[in-house]
């Protein structure tokens, strides 16, 4: 299955995409509006997609609730997390956390799914996390720009990027049954990101307007430009990237899929470099070479 094991390469470039729009967006919206709007436009979007992919409502009914629990802890917390990550710890240090999610998938698979990967996909999957650690530990050399520094304690960053982690990883290992009866991708996705869209904007109303109601800037006076950029990140952060992510899981190999999922961190160096107009040190091209090299013995197993 190495086209639909492909589909967490896929992902991870739609990510890296979103990844480099975010910084600037969350600094404008700040984090949790950011969020909430971001999931509420991908949500809407998947709703009207999935309107014409519905065909068997009682199959969807019976997984239901593991789909909205799915979108609960993946959308709702996990995302959240992440993007706090991201305002945190900059977009490259944020994904080589998340990319903790491809261990966690591999190790929750084994516990609860059974299943099994061979030596050479383990040392594949192996391969490829060492180039994302070799990618980050040695991709900050000589670097000074913004997105490199920590905004408030670094130990929180780091928490709020593991926990990103390993909500994706449950939520992906949730929504997999589903996704093996014969669920829609599509429809599961947009069952997952409705969910976390619904659950985001009650907190935003209830709880978060009304206690940052002095500090917050008025969306309304947004230029155009700015929220067509919003669009562009939630659809293909989100709407593409997760609903291709989903596709994988329910036709390949959890852990294989989210481990090239992972890749995002070392995909980043070259928007980095186009960002930054800075190269990045020596140390993250060879983590770039130790992700292919890994992707590739995963792909041609």
């Amino acid at each position: 299955m190495p086209f639909a094991e492909l589909s967490g390469l896929l992902a991870a470039l739609c990510w890296t995409l979103s990844s480099l729009l975010a910084p600037t967006l969350i600094k404008q919206f700040g984090t949790f509006r950011f969020n909430t709007f971001r999931i509420v436009m991908a949500a809407s979007m998947l709703l009207l997609i999935s309107l014409w992919r519905v065909e068997e409502l009682d199959r969807l009914a019976l997984y239901l609730g593991p789909l909205v629990l799915s979108g609960l802890l993946g959308i709702l917390i996990g995302d959240t997390f992440l993007f706090s990550a991201v305002h945190r710890l900059g977009p490259r240090r944020a994904g080589v956390l998340f990319a903790m999610n491809a261990p966690f998938s591999i190790l929750l698979a084994w516990l609860f799914l059974n299943e099994q990967l061979s030596w050479q996909e383990l040392l594949s999957c192996a391969v490829v996390l060492v180039g994302v650690i070799i990618a980050i530990l040695f991709g900050r050399r000589g670097q000074t720009h913004e997105w490199e520094t920590t905004q408030g304690l670094l130990w929180v960053g780091v928490l709020m990027g593991l926990g990103a982690a390993l909500c994706q990883a449950i939520g992906a290992l949730i929504a997999k049954p589903a996704l093996v009866a014969g669920v829609d991708p599509i429809v599961a996705s947009a069952v997952r990101v409705t969910t976390g869209a619904v659950a985001l904007s009650a907190v935003y109303v209830l709880l978060y307007r009304p206690k940052h109601q002095a500090t917050l800037s008025d969306a309304r006076l947004f230029p155009i430009t700015t929220w067509l950029r919003l669009l562009l990140l939630a659809t293909v952060g989100m709407v593409i990237g997760m609903s291709v992510l989903v596709w994988g899981v329910a036709n390949a190999n959890v852990g294989i899929v989210t481990t090239l999922s992972a890749t995002v961190p070392v995909l980043i160096l070259p928007g980095l470099w186009i960002t930054t107009k800075k190269i990045p040190a020596l140390g993250a091209w060879i983590g770039a070479f130790f992700v292919v090299a890994g992707a590739v013995g995963i792909v041609l197993n």
